[in-house]
């Protein structure tokens, strides 16, 4: 199943992927193809060509084809490559017109050029594959078949590489329950080929089959030991089915094979969603190691230093990725900003920001500067900062708004940051963002029912976002307020976000005033391990003083009160139980 529809270099890749490529992602380069010339050898060496009379409107149709394709006029150019496919019957040019056409996305006229192409050379297997590609692209699954099992027997030689173009392909499908079904029928003939259940593993992965690929994938492995695709599809299955089985298994895997790029990577990965940014940050180290010249792996590393608080490693990280090129230095400035800016070193963290020039970010520094003045109670020229920057779009524009409550809120004026959420509601009533801010001021107001309806909003238009369901659920569990909603609502979000300390934290409190004490010290002493926060410390603290467990309090709050003496919950608390 071999393809020179398109050359890459020196390397061939395989038609029904190229072609998947032009009609789902777009990646088909058409100015390259047309470098290409319709004349060129490929599975028509040897074939019976027709004898081409070089007219002059045969040459004017040609040239004016190619050149509407270089400029991007596809109708054009698919018109005239149809008009002479049918007039030359010449399958090199039916395969420029199936070329120009799939590119364009004119799947009418693709279809037309492929049937002419198969009349002109009945036994092209590159017509094949693009009559394949075409008929899978439209979810014509019944009609692909035949022709993608003829394709398969016929390339037995190198069946592996096409089973593992079709696992490339079938993951663009919508219809995973169909395409699962497919790759079973497919792959049943070639029991020992590891591609093939590989295909299968990662049908079954996408059609929510988790027990099915995870079987798969280690029969890919046991044919092929060490083999990282099996290894990648056996690993994302156990993320979803136990965190410490995937955690054992990447482990057992790189101690066998440490030289696997792809798992390491995808290991460390995991381990960030997890939190456990220190072993994170060992397993990147160990990739940078391996490439110490990459800036995408020194900011990895940079960012995991800068959550462990190291920020001398973290500056000196960040300095070397931009000494590297990193691909978008401003990002990198952004960042070292932000490592003053943690620091209290206010200006150093300005002079860093005034250097981010342009993207994304520039906004961002832009108002980053000027909370850091309302931070040295500086509050109008930080208010007068942050109106004179420029909202080119309506996320900058609630950006702007989120900082100016974030100052005001700050500053104790939870009424003022209460009225600057809701003007900017009536302006965007439908901002999960400015809703969830307004619901943690509405807290700090006591407004119970403003806080409920608008965190209940939050979770109707963003059913995903777990932070909704657990401000709710602390707001009652705080207030002693239907506790078992509250329980409910917490466990939907650690559900969402299993490994959050903050939802942790919350779930612990929970349970606090439900009366379990010993499971919401367990669960507070979990929360406290991830996340070393002053508010987490605060409850574990209270708990454990109200347990009996005196000096155990006592330490969590002194220990804590070092890093963060001004923390309001923390102080509060010490306060109520220690004077």
């Amino acid at each position: 199943m071999k393809s020179t529809l398109i050359q890459n270099g020196s390397r061939y890749l395989s038609g029904v992927t190229l072609l998947l490529w032009a009609l789902v992602v777009h990646a088909v380069d058409l100015p390259r193809l047309a470098d290409e010339s319709p004349w060129t050898p490929s599975e028509h060496a040897g074939a019976t060509l027709p004898s081409q009379e070089f007219t002059s409107r045969w040459v004017y149709q040609l040239l004016l084809g190619e050149i509407a394709a270089q400029r991007d006029n596809f109708g054009v150019a698919v018109k005239n490559y149809l008009d002479l496919a049918r007039t030359t019957h010449d399958p090199r040019v039916a395969r420029r017109a199936t070329e120009v056409a799939l590119y364009a996305h004119d799947q009418k006229a693709a279809q037309e050029a492929i049937a002419l192409w198969l009349v002109a050379e009945p036994k092209s297997m590159e017509a094949r594959e693009a009559l394949a590609a075409l008929l899978l692209s439209q979810g014509k699954l019944l009609d692909v078949e035949e022709v993608l099992a003829q394709l398969l027997a016929s390339d037995k030689t190198d069946v592996g590489n096409d089973f593992r173009n079709l696992s490339v392909i079938f993951t663009e499908h919508p219809d995973h329950e169909a395409v699962l079904r497919l790759a079973e029928r497919l792959a049943e003939p070639y029991p020992q080929v590891p591609e093939a259940r590989y295909l299968v593993g990662s049908s079954a992965f996408l059609a929510g089959k988790n027990d099915q690929a995870l079987e798969e994938a280690r029969a890919a492995s046991l044919l092929r030991p060490g083999w990282e695709a099996s290894a990648l599809l056996e690993g994302r299955v156990l993320q979803e089915q136990s965190s410490e089985r995937a955690l054992a298994f990447y482990q057992n895997f790189l101690e066998r094979y440490p030289q696997s790029r792809d798992i390491r990577l995808l290991f460390a990965r995991y381990l960030v969603e997890l939190r456990d940014y220190q072993k994170a940050r060992e397993q990147f180290n160990v990739l940078l190691t391996e490439a110490p010249n990459n800036p995408d792996l020194t900011l990895a590393v940079a960012l995991l230093t800068m959550q462990l608080k190291d920020y001398t490693g973290a500056e000196l990280l960040y300095q070397k990725a931009l000494a590297q090129g990193y691909r978008d230095p401003d990002v990198i400035r952004f960042y070292l900003g932000q490592v003053y800016e943690e620091q209290k070193r206010w200006d150093k963290a300005i002079q860093w920001y005034g250097t981010v020039a342009a993207g994304d970010q520039l906004t961002m520094a832009q108002i980053r500067v000027a909370l850091m003045w309302a931070r040295q109670n500086q509050l109008k020229k930080a208010l007068d900062l942050l109106h004179a920057v420029p909202a080119q779009t309506q996320e900058q524009q609630e950006q702007k708004v989120l900082a100016e409550e974030q100052m005001q809120r700050e500053s104790g004026d939870y009424q003022g940051a209460f009225d600057t959420l809701t003007v900017a509601l009536h302006v965007s009533p439908n901002s999960p963002d400015l809703l969830y801010e307004r619901a943690i001021v509405a807290d700090k107001l006591n407004h119970l029912d403003t806080l409920e309806q608008d965190l209940r909003k939050v979770i109707a238009l963003r059913p995903q976002y777990a932070h909704a369901y657990n401000a709710l659920g602390y707001s009652l569990a705080d207030r002693d307020l239907r506790l078992n909603e509250a329980l409910g609502l917490i466990q939907e979000a650690l559900t969402l976000a299993p490994n959050d300390p903050f939802i942790m934290d919350s779930l612990g409190w929970v349970q606090f005033r439900m009366g379990h004490i010993p499971e919401s010290i367990a669960t507070l002493k979990r929360a406290y391990a991830l996340q070393d926060d002053p508010e987490i410390a605060a409850h574990l603290g209270e708990v454990l003083w109200v347990s009996g467990d005196h000096p155990a309090a006592q330490q969590t709050w002194e220990n804590s009160l070092k890093a963060n003496p001004d923390n309001e919950v923390l102080t509060s608390a010490v306060r109520r139980f220690m004077h």
